[in-house]
């Protein structure tokens, strides 16, 4: 997959791309980090390479959350409390990783490519990404896919309902480029759509980029960098 520097989208032999070994480096990486993952009952601690966790069922936060909420009349409060809630459990897990695995701030590409890795072994959904601008300023931006989020799987309604997701990626993203990025869901499995869709931008971008018919295109109009996790056997 080709990324674009320097305000563009469009492939350009000049600029370079995202080559198997990054994302596989990415990939390895993850995956050594979750080994560390432990459950100790005797002390009520679920922990992830010293992280204190506590585990939630996936239906809770992608149904029956947003139901209480609703029955509250404030549709924008569902929304906005799972966003906020993403963007906390992204930026946490982001800072505690790259500080226990070293990565420096300047290996910026290595850190967002980590992201829809920890996002699959988080839990939260599997990622492919169809594009991605590396401007590492307020131009950054980055358009994931995923056909597995729980939050469309385990939705009561039919609306868009991968606050959560797009949260976490925000946040992620956040931590790893040091730029304050907001996300928006442009697609959902929950109502209808093939895949679910999110694009990550600066705050003051977001809702341009939304917007951009680049966004919108289908799945085999880009050159697709599948980023998941290695599956347990």
């Amino acid at each position: 997959m080709r990324i674009v520097q320097a305000g563009g989208w469009f492939p350009d032999p000049a600029q370079h791309s995202v080559e198997p070994e990054m994302v596989a480096r990415a990939v390895a990486e993850v995956a050594d980090y979750q080994q560390r993952f432990e459950r100790d009952p005797g002390r009520a601690r679920v922990s992830l390479a010293g992280v204190p966790h506590a585990l939630i069922p996936t239906a809770i936060v992608a149904r029956d959350l947003p139901s209480a909420l609703a029955k509250r009349d404030d549709s924008q409060a569902v929304a906005l409390v799972l966003h906020e809630l993403g963007v906390l459990i992204g930026r946490t897990h982001a800072t505690a990783f790259f500080e226990d695995r070293g990565i420096d701030e300047d290996d910026r590409l290595h850190r967002v490519l980590t992201g829809p890795a920890h996002f699959a072994w988080a839990g939260f959904g599997d990622v492919n990404l169809l594009l991605m601008d590396t401007s590492w300023d307020v131009g950054f931006a980055a358009l994931w896919e995923s056909v597995s989020s729980f939050s469309a799987a385990d939705a009561g309604s039919r609306v868009r309902s991968c606050h959560l997701q797009v949260g976490y990626a925000s946040g992620w993203l956040s931590e790893a480029t040091g730029q304050t990025l907001h996300g928006t869901e442009i697609a959902c499995r929950a109502e209808g759509a093939h895949r679910c869709r999110f694009v990550i931008g600066h705050e003051s971008r977001i809702h341009a980029l939304a917007q951009d018919p680049r966004m919108h295109k289908d799945r085999d109009r880009y050159d697709v960098l599948p980023i998941h996790a290695v599956r347990a056997d």
